[in-house]
């Protein structure tokens, strides 16, 4: 049986959350016993998944706890997933079994207040997945000696088919039809929404009809409200909150551009960018920031453009290019697809399955 031990996990929303729950999903479907030990109260859901799951309540310490002690308990374990350091500290110091923990970014403070907490904890694991190169040398300094150390992408599924009543509910949310720009992420400042918004006011004028739909909820939404009131943007950028399933796949085949050109500040960046891989899958060519990992979600040239999200000319240039030149949208939209078809779970499992073998004695 392999189990999975995530503080991040459904229904809870986010990239991490999502890539533990595709990892339990796609454990199960390769024919293991799959068993997840997650924070959070029992859901409704829970019930109808391919994989058994065990729910810890409480206090965060006391979930921690609560979870190691289980973990220990629960005979049958042939390897651990953990989706951060921190579900490894209450952990025994050398469990009989591989432990592959995964590093996303953000969690590792370049400050290195927190090193030796973290180092401890890594020193519990016997494989460590980064979700890119660029995390791969945040952590570095905190990362044991000896530790082994793979880079592999998040995988993405395939889209959620999209139903008559996703297209129309879509449909209705572009207020015309001129070039269509999307934009799927929690409303933070270090996504680089702003500057998306901005750019999409510098070329306003050379492309009549021009519009964008925002998907997603977050604390940075009033900030970016102002910020299209300044541009008198209103009948052009639109905030359509949180979207998902078949309706998320409607808006992305519908769109001619993503646009998401984010940056670092006071060191949160992407880990890596899963949204730009989903948006390569839809066909759509992409604009990322060249901070964090978001490069490593797309080709330069090839399938998008990587800027510089802290200078306004560089993503209004690379925007103006995809706008004016149709044939180089649907070049770099065949090549995103191919990208994100090979960046599919289905094609990424046996890589991750790999680092489970049965240790050596």
């Amino acid at each position: 049986m392999i189990a999975i031990t995530a503080q991040a996990f459904p229904p809870a929303s986010g990239g991490i959350q999502n890539l533990m729950a595709g990892l339990a999903e796609h454990i199960a479907k390769a024919g293991h016993d799959t068993l997840v030990f997650a924070d959070g109260k029992p859901d409704a859901q829970d019930a109808r998944l391919p994989y058994k799951i065990r729910r810890f309540a409480g206090l965060k310490p006391l979930r921690r706890v609560l979870k190691a002690r289980a973990i220990k308990a629960t005979p049958g374990i042939t390897a651990l997933y953990a989706d951060s350091w921190k579900s490894l500290e209450r952990l025994p110091n050398r469990l009989p079994y591989p432990v592959i923990v995964y590093a996303h970014g953000n969690e590792y403070p370049e400050d290195g207040r927190k090193a030796a907490r973290i180092r401890a904890a890594l020193s519990k694991a016997t494989h460590m997945i980064v979700v890119s190169e660029e995390t791969r040398g945040r952590s570095a300094p905190m990362v044991p000696s000896g530790l082994p150390v793979t880079t592999i992408h998040p995988p993405v599924y395939p889209h959620t088919p999209a139903t008559e009543t996703d297209h129309a509910r879509i449909a209705e949310m572009w207020p015309s039809s001129g070039p269509r720009l999307v934009t799927l992420s929690r409303l933070i400042d270090w996504k680089g929404i702003d500057q998306a918004i901005r750019a999409v006011a510098a070329v306003r004028a050379a492309h009549p009809g021009l519009q964008m739909l925002i998907g997603g909820t977050g604390d940075d939404l009033d900030r970016l409200q102002g910020i299209v009131a300044e541009h008198d943007l209103a009948d052009v950028v639109k905030f359509i909150g949180r979207i998902e399933g078949g309706a998320k796949t409607a808006l992305l085949e519908s769109a001619d551009i993503f646009l998401q050109p984010g940056r670092s500040v006071n060191g949160q960046r992407e880990g890596f960018g899963i949204t730009y891989l989903e948006a390569a899958l839809a066909g759509l060519p992409t604009i990322s920031g060249n901070a964090g990992g978001a490069p490593e979600a797309l080709r330069h040239g090839e399938t998008g453009f990587v800027v510089d999200g802290t200078d306004l000319s560089e993503v209004t240039n690379a925007l103006s290019q995809l706008l004016t030149n149709e044939a180089l949208r649907h070049q770099m939209g065949a090549a995103g697809r191919a990208h994100g078809q090979a960046a599919l779970w289905q094609n990424q499992i046996g890589d991750i399955l790999k680092l489970a073998a049965p240790m050596e004695s």
